[in-house]
């Protein structure tokens, strides 16, 4: 009988999300995993049954990070929502893997009448902070999550391609420009109802 090994599922999940993070989530794999370790794969198909459940959950830690990101930057000069904004921005440019492995490579996706998007509901909590949303209906409140976070994805596409030379200041300026704009919008509508 083999020695027990003393891989932990903790150890293996980090392992995961240390590889995904190095290198993307297509290169996550038992035989990668268990290099990272220095073990064989067999204490990893004993502790997970199979590589779909160690992929979803680093997947998951991955968003937590992404999450994290987000609330880790601040500046008192910008508002919190638009501190959560530049926070995105900041993990697309320095966490160049994860971004793609949560934003590009359609791994998960999301229905958004079923299931909340990455961020919704930080990110609606902190608008709530803005005078100009704090009474607005959900529904409006997610109207304006939605437009900035497929605006932001959009931005932090470009800065992680280098498809346009985009430097983080000049996105920045995008990004209250575009949430002033969609905050005008939401207010005129507010207006008319």
């Amino acid at each position: 009988m083999p020695p027990k090994s003393d891989i932990t599922k903790e150890q293996i999940i980090q392992a995961a999300f240390a590889i995904v993070q190095e290198q993307g989530l297509e290169m996550l794999s038992a035989r990668n995993i268990a290099q990272k370790l220095n073990c064989s794969t067999q204490p990893i198909y004993s502790l997970y049954g199979n590589m779909e459940e160690i992929k979803s959950l680093a997947y998951q830690r991955v968003v937590d990070h992404v999450r994290y990101s987000m609330t880790t930057y601040e500046d008192g000069y910008y508002s919190p929502a638009l501190n959560l904004a530049i926070g995105f921005l900041h993990f697309a440019k320095k966490e160049q893997h994860l971004f793609r492995s949560v934003y590009l490579s359609g791994y998960k996706s999301y229905d958004l009448d079923q299931e909340e998007f990455i961020g919704e509901a930080i990110s609606m909590a902190y608008m709530r902070h803005s005078k100009r949303l704090n009474s607005a209906s959900e529904h409006r409140l997610k109207r304006v999550f939605l437009n900035l976070a497929i605006y932001l994805i959009g931005l932090g596409t470009l800065i992680h391609s280098s498809t346009k030379k985009l430097e983080i200041d000049e996105a920045i300026i995008m990004v209250r420009e575009m949430y002033e704009t969609l905050l005008l919008r939401e207010k005129e509508g507010m207006s008319c109802e």
